[in-house]
């Protein structure tokens, strides 16, 4: 009787111990979490691949984990002004609270190349206020390499289907640059020895202008005589500059008494005159006339 009370206790007991190593399995691997904890709501337009139960971390340090994502309408569809289409909840642990400020980061990315998907935090800057339990946040959407594979095929289609569809004239075309490319490479080859003799007379061409135009400027920009002549002829300028002045005024005051003397001569007494001795020789002459 008594062994057998004692393989009943041992067999309670296992069953104990099974049930703790059973809750504890579940407590680990579910990720229980017994510290007291504040709620973040992340907004994306697509968190990709992320999934209820990843983990939040903070410089690579988990600091809590996802526990629903959901759509923000009713009809899983775009809100109005643009706004997220769906919300993640981040339950983070209380202690880390002051060490996510309200212009973090948050967004979507992966342990390694090919990890677990996990929402990373970015804590933003002390001179901000620290989150409060509760807050909304707008997450960065990861890159949709789906969307950008998607893309890339239906260019690589499209430019399949202008390469088969075009393909007598792309062969026409390249048919013609290859007998252009070709026709070009004869004439060089045929006239190498008369391209060697233009580009000889081109050098001395150019030699030959460089040596005209040496001669030019030493005969008529740096010759001795036109440094002479542009000398002289800056004395000359210095000099009619200097007397021209005073013959100006001289000019002045001769036009001056020719306006007096011609006032002199043209008034009524000096014309009465005139017609007086133009009258007496008239007389004279008339007289002389008649005598003769």
């Amino acid at each position: 009787m008594s062994s057998q009370r004692t393989i009943e206790v041992r067999v309670g007991i296992l069953i104990m111990l099974s049930l703790t190593m059973l809750a504890g399995f579940i407590v680990i691997m579910g990720g229980v979490n017994f510290e007291p904890q504040f709620t973040v709501n992340v907004d994306f337009d697509n968190p990709g691949g992320l999934k209820t139960g990843a983990p939040v971390k903070l410089a690579g340090v988990k600091i809590g984990r996802i526990t629903s994502i959901e759509f923000r309408t009713q009809n899983a569809v775009q809100t109005k002004d643009g706004e997220p289409l769906i919300r993640v909840v981040a339950q983070i642990e209380n202690r880390y609270e002051k060490s996510i400020y309200s212009n973090s980061l948050w967004f979507v990315t992966t342990q390694g190349m090919l990890g677990e998907l996990f929402l990373a935090v970015d804590p933003g800057t002390p001179d901000q206020p620290p989150l409060k339990d509760g807050a909304t946040v707008r997450g960065v959407s990861p890159p949709r390499l789906d969307l950008l594979l998607s893309e890339s095929y239906e260019i690589l289609h499209q430019a399949y289907l202008g390469v088969s569809r075009n393909q007598q004239m792309i062969w026409e075309t390249f048919n013609g640059l290859h007998k252009t490319l070709k026709g070009t490479g004869d004439f060089f080859e045929k006239n190498s020895g008369k391209l060697d003799k233009i580009v000889d007379n081109l050098d001395q061409l150019s030699t030959q202008a460089k040596e005209t135009m040496t001669a030019v400027r030493e005969r008529y920009v740096d010759s001795p005589q036109i440094i002479s002549i542009l000398h002289n002829v800056e004395q000359s300028s210095n000099v009619i500059n200097n007397n021209i002045s005073p013959l100006m005024n001289d000019t002045r005051r001769v036009l001056g008494d020719v306006s007096k003397l011609t006032q002199a001569l043209a008034s009524e007494e000096q014309v009465a005159r005139y017609r007086q001795i133009t009258s007496d020789l008239s007389s004279a002459s008339a007289e002389a006339k008649r005598l003769g």
